[in-house]
């Protein structure tokens, strides 16, 4: 028998898997409990790194895990430093203390780390490990293979239950409608800067520019080329329609037209991505035109409504996923729903 908690594994291993990994966690003692990597777990469960990564964000999702990052400079190999969120990556060059070399440090120079939370769960063991000495980042245990593994979206994007329950109250006050104009507005405005801020690589807030006001601008700070994020781009426009009726094809073209006025004098990268939030469904001149603005200069733009944010919390969905299938159907002109055709699971 193994801990009941590893049950949630039982789509990803067979019994006798999740048994050695029960015992591997078990094992562990001192500061080795804090420096679990996908390496370790693949050779000591016996599985493939990409399965052994799902494994262990599959553990850290469901609470048995935290997750730390190891920066390493990728000239001297010496472990800069250990933080605790994607945030506190650097994105910009610095001097490494320990060979004085001017570095940018990549997915590939960071090791991902895991901790037992709570390793009271597990029988104490004997396997320890004192501290991490300078070496280069082992391949699989890196950022970049957790993201190659295609776990993209469901590393970035966790949230608890009590997370959910609250974003599904909050739309509850938006279908209700009460109080002034200005009110209803903020209500759904205020309801996606909270559910994008709940994104570890995003910033949202609502801001003004000399020309617009702009509902929502998301900061993405992790702007790399995997996935969904490489299609997002370093930030993005969302304007939110609080309206009981069918929103105007004319929404479209007006974010389109914002986001290409930001993008004006030599600025064609600034923005590329754009979302319009509205409480009811929008229009199919919505797909089409932006398709054609997609085509033309290859903003993408897609709609999510009502319905699908009350869907996205009831069932725990990934924010994530909803945008790339949103944005994939954009860029392939798909007709059929990439969600029903078995490809996203939302």
């Amino acid at each position: 028998m193994y801990c009941s908690r590893l049950s949630v594994l039982q789509e990803l291993l067979s019994e006798d898997k999740i048994e050695k990994l029960d015992k591997y966690f078990a094992s562990l003692i001192g500061s080795a409990c804090e420096n679990i990597t996908v390496s370790k777990v693949a050779k000591a469960i016996g599985v493939a790194p990409n399965i052994s990564s799902k494994v262990l964000t599959k553990c850290m999702k469901e609470g048995l895990l935290r997750v730390s990052y190891a920066i390493r400079c990728p000239e001297c190999n010496m472990l800069i430093k250990r933080v605790e969120s994607l945030s506190e990556i650097p994105d910009e060059a610095f001097e490494c203390y320990g060979c004085n070399e001017e570095i940018e440090v990549t997915t590939k120079d960071v090791e991902v780390l895991y901790s037992l939370t709570d390793n009271r769960v597990f029988i104490n063991g004997q396997q320890v490990e004192t501290k991490l000495p300078a070496r280069t980042v082992v391949q699989e245990d890196s950022l970049e293979s957790v993201f190659l593994a295609g776990g993209v979206n469901e590393y970035l994007f966790q949230l608890t239950d009590e997370q959910y329950q609250h974003l599904s109250d909050k739309y509850a006050k938006v279908k209700s409608r009460k109080g002034t104009t200005k009110k209803i507005g903020d209500t759904l405005e205020n309801l996606v800067i909270e559910l994008f801020n709940m994104c570890s690589v995003f910033n949202a807030a609502g801001i003004r520019t000399s020309t617009n006001q702009i509902d929502c601008c998301v900061r993405n700070k992790m702007c790399i080329n995997y996935g969904v994020l490489n299609t997002l781009g370093s930030r993005f426009f969302i304007e939110c329609k609080n309206e009981n009726d069918t929103p105007s094809g004319g929404y479209l073209s007006k974010l389109h037209s914002i986001i290409s006025v930001t993008n004006a004098d030599a600025k064609e990268k600034c923005i590329r991505f754009g979302i319009i939030i509205s409480k009811e469904k929008g229009p199919s001149t919505f797909k089409q035109l932006a398709v054609k603005y997609y085509l033309i200069n290859k903003i993408i733009i897609i709609s999510i409504c009502g319905k699908e944010l009350e869907n996205l919390f009831s069932t725990k969905g990934n924010l994530l996923e909803l945008i790339e299938r949103k944005a994939t159907e954009i860029m392939l002109d798909a007709t059929t729903d990439l969600h029903e055709a078995g490809l996203y699971e939302i």
